[in-house]
């Protein structure tokens, strides 16, 4: 009897799968809402919980970030709830404790990072394979739809959810510009050596998407990204000083001097000679910024408290529309030094062993010769163009500690390190 013959086809790994049905979930909640981040990002964290044994890879941005998390959690009404005698033995007690949701987070965010951190080459090409064609799948169809007055995302959300008003399914549609811009640079580093019209497709999709949605500032975080990439590419020496200990320096004073600057344009009055000029959405996030600033010099050191920004009143709603601020605003600056030194570590971390020497311009935005994509790629541009854009986004709009914003940078770092070893010749 002839023995049956065993497929040798290879099954997908356990935690291919798992990343897989992971960027399913970020593609089908960034048309469908951002809010549905956390959950992808949740989802995939608990499932690869396991990788928390490469912790040590994170190594001293996590232990400052964990340091920041534990000031934060000072600052919250925890100790107030324990000292007016609390019952935490009933679940309402617990579900008011915001800090609680914060400290989690990491704890799931984390593990899916170290996993895509730790996924072999061939696993982790396939994917960014598949997610930089639905990412021009998706640009399209945001761009159509935005041109369309956004009638299918209100046909979406009434079979799905309940009826939408036309204005805010148009806010709804162009959240999504936001994951676009951030995902562009991993996705291009993925494709380094794909065919130029791929890439200039994805470019032109990331470019249009906002300017149709009326997306101010993906638009600009691209823009900054894109003159940042092409900086460290060619000066990787300043003065006599590698790039990215430079950006290092900028990011970090851009963090600490941003309530002084604010408060020093409030009483020079320089913000009423530009308020003319501006959008009344922008007006609106220059009168935040400056109320922030006073409350910010009142309490310099310690701070309002974590979740102080949402009880100020119409003079900030829900949050200041800026990182450096809310943080000085809730955890004064010992919170905003702790936040800076995270910048900081970041970007000296991107940049370690960066080259020297000036490299080839923008290489994604045209086709490769075969000597040339024998080549390795150089991710450190790629990631400190995807970290500004998020720097610039963090910067200009939503609080710090919302839920799906922070789970969307977690889904970005996964897919620069996945970009970054499916990028790399073995």
């Amino acid at each position: 009897m002839t023995p049956t013959k065993v497929s040798k086809l290879p099954l997908p790994s356990y935690t291919g799968v798992i990343m897989g049905i992971t960027l399913v979930f970020l593609a089908f909640f960034t048309y469908a809402g951002p809010l549905g981040y956390a959950l992808t990002a949740t989802f995939g964290g608990l499932l690869l919980l396991g990788y928390w044994r490469y912790a040590g890879r994170f190594g001293w941005i996590g232990v400052v970030l964990l340091v920041l998390l534990l000031w934060l959690v000072s600052r919250s009404t925890l100790l107030y709830d324990l000292n007016s005698g609390a019952d935490f033995s009933q679940y309402k007690t617990w579900e008011d404790q915001e800090w609680l949701k914060i400290m989690l987070q990491p704890l799931w965010y984390g593990a899916l990072i170290l996993a895509a951190w730790a996924m072999k080459p061939k696993t982790a090409s396939g994917l960014m394979n598949v997610m930089l064609y639905a990412y021009i799948g998706l640009c399209g169809l945001i761009i159509v739809d935005a041109l369309s007055g956004a009638r299918l995302y209100q046909a979406v959300s009434a079979a799905l959810y309940k009826p939408i008003r036309p204005d805010l399914a148009m806010v709804k549609v162009s959240l999504a510009t936001y994951a676009f811009v951030l995902l562009y640079w991993p996705l291009m580093l993925a494709g380094e050596h794909r065919l130029r019209v791929v890439k200039l497709v994805a470019l032109a999709a990331c470019i249009i998407a906002p300017l149709v949605t009326g997306g101010s500032a993906p638009l600009m975080a691209l823009i900054i990204s894109g003159a940042v990439f092409w900086i460290v590419r060619r000066f990787p020496v300043i003065a006599g000083i590698g790039i990215y200990k430079v950006m290092a320096v900028l990011v970090g004073l851009k963090i600490l001097f941003t309530p002084l600057i604010i408060d020093l344009i409030r009483r020079l009055g320089w913000g009423d000679n530009v308020r003319q000029f501006l959008p009344a959405s922008w007006d609106a996030r220059l009168d935040i910024w400056e109320y922030a600033a006073q409350k910010i010099l009142q309490k310099p050191f310690l701070g309002w408290g974590f979740d102080a920004s949402r009880h100020f009143g119409k003079s900030i709603p829900l949050h200041p529309h800026n990182m450096s601020t809310q943080v000085g605003l809730e955890l004064g600056y010992i919170g905003l030094f702790l936040l800076a030194a995270v910048w900081v570590l970041l970007v000296l971390r991107i940049g370690r062993g960066a080259p020297e020497v000036p490299s080839a311009g923008f290489a994604e935005l045209r086709e490769l010769s075969k000597a040339e994509a024998s080549l390795q790629t150089d991710p450190r541009p790629y990631a400190l163009a995807t970290l500004s854009a998020v720097f610039v986004i963090a910067q200009l709009s939503f609080g710090i500690w919302q839920e799906w914003w922070l789970a969307l940078m977690a889904l970005v770092t996964a897919i620069y390190l996945m970009a970054r070893t499916a990028s790399q010749k073995v």
